[in-house]
């Protein structure tokens, strides 16, 4: 598969078949990750392989967090509603959930660059991904502090993001959404 490939053809998978992911694979996929563009060569990140025990816990605090937050907004319709229910249940019943961490930064330069690098790195990961016909969502959920301690990220440290990956369930793969064209976005100075 070509890079623009990848690129224009991954999509934000939910649903997950059965089909488990190797160990060899997923390192593969994670070394993908190593290879992002770092302030300093620095490399922030941090790979956290959630095992049974703890997504058991992590699915019942995204569950509660979904129906304290986004599930009680009325203008979503029920059919949505239900959906985003049995995806918090068990993350779509993927095989792989990972968090991706960064360091504590210690300076300004950090503060900045750090989320940026590993957000960078997640991209590398999902490509890698894609490449080998495994599909994930990014979760935002990790901003929470109780996830924080639930994973035991150092204090200061933060997750930028839960990674739920597997093979996705073929209905599952949606259609592509429209984007604004570079051009449009483009600003030119003098």
């Amino acid at each position: 598969m070509e890079l623009k490939d990848a690129i224009l053809n991954r999509r934000t998978v939910r649903r997950f078949s059965q089909q488990s992911v190797t160990e060899e694979t997923i390192l593969d996929i994670l070394d993908a990750g190593t290879w992002a563009p770092s302030h300093g060569n620095n490399q922030p990140w941090e790979f956290f392989l959630i095992g049974p025990q703890t997504r058991k816990k992590l699915a019942e605090m995204y569950l509660n967090y979904m129906e304290d937050g986004p599930l009680k907004n009325p203008d979503l319709p029920e059919e949505r509603k239900q959906s985003m229910r049995n995806f918090a249940q068990n993350f779509g019943d993927a095989p792989v959930l990972l968090a991706v961490t960064y360091a504590p930064p210690k300076t300004n330069l950090e503060q900045y660059d750090f989320p940026l690098a590993t957000a960078a790195a997640i991209q590398n990961i999902f490509l890698a991904a894609w490449e080998k016909q495994i599909a994930g969502v990014w979760l935002s959920f990790g901003m929470n502090r109780k996830v924080e301690e639930l994973l035991k990220i150092p204090e200061n440290g933060k997750i930028a993001g839960l990674l739920a990956m597997g093979f996705p369930e073929v209905k599952a793969i949606p259609p592509v959404q429209p984007r604004i064209s570079a051009k449009d976005k483009l600003h030119r100075l003098p």
